[in-house]
């Protein structure tokens, strides 16, 4: 469980325990987030706009780092490929070098040349 940073309404300032239980994964805008928090009163909804999403993403980047093994600049040989998108020249047997990790866990490698869903990676 992650820690969900309050910063509007009767609890703006505190921390609880909570996570996130529905995104607007097409990020329509039709629809905020909502988080679940436990307060001392019980379990609360809260929307995506009254809390620090940056403070909540942060905690997963730093998930999906540990488990990783890895950092933006870093460069790998893929042990295990995701899911995601290649450009023609793409070769997943030479090492690449990450260029940027997301929250969800999406790997870019060299600049955009490929994209991966959680790959599993080794340093070298």
């Amino acid at each position: 469980m992650k820690k969900v940073k309050i910063l509007m309404g009767e609890f703006s300032g505190c921390e609880f325990e909570g996570y996130r239980y529905y995104c607007d994964y097409l990020h329509t805008g039709n629809s905020p987030d909502l988080y679940i928090i436990k307060t001392p009163e019980g379990e609360m909804t809260v929307t995506s706009d009254k809390i620090d999403i940056s403070h909540y993403e942060a905690q997963l980047l730093d998930e999906e780092l540990t488990r990783l093994g890895a950092k933006v600049g870093d460069t790998v040989k893929i042990i295990r490929s995701g899911g995601g998108y290649f450009k023609n020249s793409w070769d997943s047997k030479i090492p690449h070098k990450i260029t940027r990790i997301t929250p969800s866990g999406y790997v870019q490698f060299d600049d955009g040349m490929g994209e991966m869903f959680r790959p599993d990676v080794e340093v070298i």
